[in-house]
């Protein structure tokens, strides 16, 4: 989106200051969701959101500044405003510019134009009568659609240029089930990055039912018994409660400060010889694949 001239520009007045790195994120999103409760579509929304963060990193510490502007000029006064706070800090070189590429494609068989924003909201309304007609002790469906077409551009001060598209596409469930006093919910979500294609391979009015016929088994469910004992968890499951345990300990920030339990751990066994986890942003047609992280770091296996 932008000429690496004006690109050198807006990191050079980002680091007029100073700063160990210079940072320009670029983003252009377009979006559609459509919300379903009560057997009615209560929301129906069409966006597009573009806009610019520029960061400057000294040591420990990071600047941020934005704009939904994405004109030189207001690129250049965000600049200036995320220079502001490295006042003093030692400067660092621009390098030259290298475009990263990346092998991985994510091919689209149906785009989302292939269905219209009234076949769209028929869906949710088949997902909500198939939900109910389960059994009269489902009180309560909630469904929602969301697509969009995100494209980011990234630059920084080492001559990193990486740009992304990513298509993502989901259907977001709930089910509520009561009975005597009893209240039970489930819900799902089915995403990837993906055409409409995604829902010929999984059918969102068959995880309606399967949603159903859950929430009223569990009317009758005896409360999970207490203590220790082994547990059995599907993949999905397993890498949320992973995320949720250890997930932000992870993260670069907490580990480069010495901050996270697995600081300074890098190749040492940490966890149970039964346990191997797997983070793969390469993989086709799921919700977390993608070329390039919003660092612009390549996708890979970890």
């Amino acid at each position: 989106m932008l000429d690496p001239n004006t690109v050198r520009r807006i990191l050079d007045e980002a680091l007029r200051n100073g700063g160990d790195l210079a940072e320009i994120y670029l983003e252009d999103r377009i979006s559609l969701s459509l919300g379903l409760e009560e057997s009615q579509i209560e929301r129906a929304l069409r966006g597009a959101d573009r806009g610019a963060g520029i960061r400057v990193f000294y040591g420990d510490t990071a600047a941020y500044a934005y704009t939904d502007d994405l004109a030189t000029q207001s690129l250049l006064r965000a600049a200036r405003a995320a220079a502001s706070a490295a006042k003093g800090s030692t400067r660092t070189q621009i390098l030259d510019f290298t475009r990263s590429s990346s092998p991985l494609e994510f091919p689209i068989e149906k785009p989302f134009d292939s269905l219209s924003k009234r076949e769209k909201a028929k869906l949710l309304h088949r997902i909500d009568q198939v939900a109910r007609g389960y059994d009269p002790r489902v009180s309560q469906v909630q469904a929602g659609y969301l697509e969009y077409r995100q494209r980011v551009w990234i630059y920084n001060s080492q001559g990193l240029w990486a740009e992304d598209e990513r298509k993502i596409v989901e259907i977001r469930i709930a089910v509520v089930a009561q009975d005597k006093g009893v209240i039970q919910t489930i819900h799902s979500g089915i995403g990837a990055q993906s055409g409409l294609e995604l829902f010929d391979r999984i059918d969102p009015l068959a995880e309606a039912q399967e949603l159903a016929q859950s929430a009223v088994r569990m009317l009758d469910a005896r409360p999970a018994p207490a203590g220790e004992m082994p547990v059995v968890m599907s993949n999905a499951l397993s890498g949320i409660l992973f995320h949720e345990a250890c997930g932000h300990a992870l993260e670069a920030d907490f580990i480069n400060q010495g901050s996270s339990v697995f600081a300074g751990r890098g190749g040492e066994k940490v966890a149970s010889s039964l346990i191997t986890l797997i983070d793969d942003g390469t993989l086709p047609a799921r919700r977390g694949s993608f070329r390039f992280d919003d660092d612009g770091t390549p996708s890979q296996p970890t």
